[in-house]
Parts: C-alpha cells; structure tokens; sequence
C-alpha cells in the first residue's frame, strides 16, 4: 500500500479577507477551504503538486511542491495586499477633505482639486492594479519557514 503525504496550509488571522475563507486547488481541483486564522491539513499522493490559492475573481500564483511519501510539507497563505492601509487612510483624507469645504463657510482655495488628486489618486491606481494585473498577486503561497514543525 503506498503511503501518503500530507500538506498542511495555514492562514494566519488578517483584517483584510477576515470574513472569506481561501479556496485551495490542488492539481487544479479544489480540495477546500482555508478559514481566518486557522489551519488545513489536506491529504496527497506523493510527488509533485501544483496549489493555488483563490478568493472570488483573485488569487495566488502557482506554486509546486514536492511531496514524499509519509512526510508533511507546511505552506503559508497570506494576502499581498500589504499597504492597503496606507492607501485606504489616503482615500478617507481626500474624501474628508472635500467634505470640510463642502459644509463649512470657508472658500475653497484654488489648489484643493491638486490636494484631493493627490490623496484618491494613489488609493484608486492602487486598488486598481490588484483588481487587473494583480489579481494573481492578491494572495501568496509559499513555504511557511517560522512553523515551529517544518
């Protein structure tokens, strides 16, 4: 009888996504789902597997693992997503800020238009390359080297 392998997938606790659990494909099949901050283990015939990972229209690259019979390989998912909170505080102050000249009395001076580009246009060009180019660098897939197991 020929032994198989294991492949343990850990989703570390993240703000963003917290509510949607990862889909895993392996071999392109899916094989089933990554919640919050937890851990899957699924079971493979040993040898070499293709995984992704995705979330609705995003996802991860594909990423190979070797496997051998009886052993466990240990990978970490994550999202790539990782200044989207700079760039969400960037829309909120552009929005903040055309909202304080559009209920106070005070004239609106004639560069605000280039300060309000300046804060939305980095926070929407950003969040549009992860809705295009980048949806396969929405996630990544990778060994998990700080596994205390591996």
């Amino acid at each position: 009888m020929e032994q198989k392998s294991k492949i343990i997938i850990t989703r570390k606790s993240e703000w963003l996504n917290r509510l949607r659990g990862y889909r895993v494909f392996i071999d392109g099949i899916e094989s089933g789902k990554v919640k919050n901050g937890s851990s899957e283990e699924f079971i493979t015939d040993a040898g070499l597997h293709k995984l992704r990972c995705k979330i609705n229209w995003y996802g991860s690259r594909e990423f190979e693992v070797e496997t051998k019979p009886g052993e466990v390989s240990y990978l970490l998912v994550k999202s790539g997503m990782k200044y989207f909170w700079i760039f969400y505080i960037l829309l909120i102050g552009g929005v903040g800020f055309n909202l304080f000249y559009k209920f106070t009395d005070i004239e609106r001076p004639a560069y605000a238009q280039n300060v309000e580009l300046a804060l939305v246009l980095p926070a929407i060009l950003y969040l549009l390359y992860y809705l295009s180019f980048g949806r396969k660098d929405y996630l990544v897939l990778g060994k998990d080297t700080k596994n205390i197991f591996a």
